[in-house]
């Protein structure tokens, strides 16, 4: 529907549809922002698939979410999270968001 100076109406309702379905995802992003938590089991999941011994599997099962938590730092971005683990030298930076995507940084 046009007014008279040209303007369609139904563009401006696109345009709030826009933003409410922009605003949910971010919504939904800051819900399941990764906990520190989440990322030590994922760590520790990871490790016992690439492991093929039993003692070392059984060894990250048992001590590797408290180590793991304990020398990772976690920077909250609201909508993701930047998980920093040292060990030693070697810093390792990963990207968590929406519970379950976990991408290294270089």
């Amino acid at each position: 529907m046009r007014s008279r100076d040209g303007y369609n109406y139904s563009d401006k309702r696109k345009g709030y549809k826009f933003w409410i379905v922009i605003g949910v995802i971010l919504v939904l992003l800051a819900v399941t922002n990764p906990s520190k938590d989440d990322y030590a089991k994922w760590v520790v999941h990871s490790s016992i698939e690439e492991s093929s011994n039993e003692w070392v599997n059984a060894g990250i099962s048992l001590l590797g979410g408290p180590v793991i938590q304990g020398i990772t730092t976690q920077r909250n971005l609201v909508f993701a999270s930047i998980f920093e683990m040292e060990l030693g030298i070697e810093t390792t930076s990963v990207l968590g968001f929406g519970k379950r995507f976990f991408i290294r940084l270089p």
